[in-house]
């Protein structure tokens, strides 16, 4: 048999051998692989695992869901008549809670008025308040008659400690009740313009009192003519069910 041929069918047996070491290779090197695979991915699984110990170990804040389950702990707190039951210390008088609920008013002058004067210590007004949680106010007035404008409503905020302010607006007429010192009788019944009335005040240590200052400015229809300014005093005592 020439040479060439010999060669030729030599070919099959020379393949054979080479597929057989290389498998005899594959799988020498499969196992440490393998091996090293597990090692690898039981690295990972156990880092993870001890993420989660170190997280429970830890001693930062407990997270909110944690904090469902914590026990119960006494909070400081007071009573405050019309803030609807106990408030807590840190939040008395947060956003006007002492203020809420309803007064007892009286508008006394200090003898600042003009154009028309009005004497020192005269009752300007009186009549009941509410103050709302929502920064609203509501006036009902016992000095005035109701044809001429009695019930009006304010906006307020809390200043500091105990200290509120608060504007008001007013919708004054002159009508059958409006007595001859202010321009009456008129009939039928005509809008004179808006009252502004301003007031700062104090609550007590209690909570049952307010004192402070207020101003009333009334104006004419256009809103612009100040027709008569009076200053002074008010005081109001908290109304309650007792």
């Amino acid at each position: 048999m020439p040479a060439s041929q010999q060669w030729v069918g030599k070919f099959p047996c020379f393949f054979t051998e080479i597929r057989m070491h290389a498998t005899r290779i594959s799988q020498l090197y499969a196992r440490p692989a393998l091996l090293a695979g597990l090692i690898c991915l039981g690295s990972v699984m156990s880092s993870q695992a001890m993420a989660g110990c170190s997280w429970l170990d830890r001693t930062s804040s407990p997270t909110p869901a944690s904090q469902e389950h914590s026990p119960p702990r006494f909070i400081p707190a007071v009573y405050r008549p019309g803030a609807e039951g106990f408030v807590r210390v840190s939040d008395d008088h947060q956003h006007g809670a002492g203020i809420v609920g309803l007064w007892r008013v009286t508008f006394v002058s200090d003898g600042t008025a003009y154009p028309h004067p009005v004497p020192f210590g005269a009752v300007v007004d009186f009549g009941t308040q509410q103050w709302h949680s929502d920064g609203t106010e509501l006036l009902v007035s016992g000095g005035r008659a109701p044809s001429t404008g009695d019930v009006c409503m304010g906006v307020w905020e809390h200043v500091s400690g105990r200290t509120y302010k608060l504007k008001h607006i007013a919708l004054a007429y002159a009508s059958s009740d409006t007595p001859a010192s202010q321009g009456g009788p008129v009939a039928p019944a005509a809008y004179v313009g808006p009252g502004i009335i301003r007031e700062t005040v104090t609550l007590s240590a209690s909570g049952s009192t307010f004192e402070g200052t207020f101003t009333i400015d009334q104006y004419a229809r256009d809103e612009v003519t100040l027709l008569q300014h009076i200053a002074g005093k008010i005081v109001g005592m908290r109304f309650t069910v007792d």
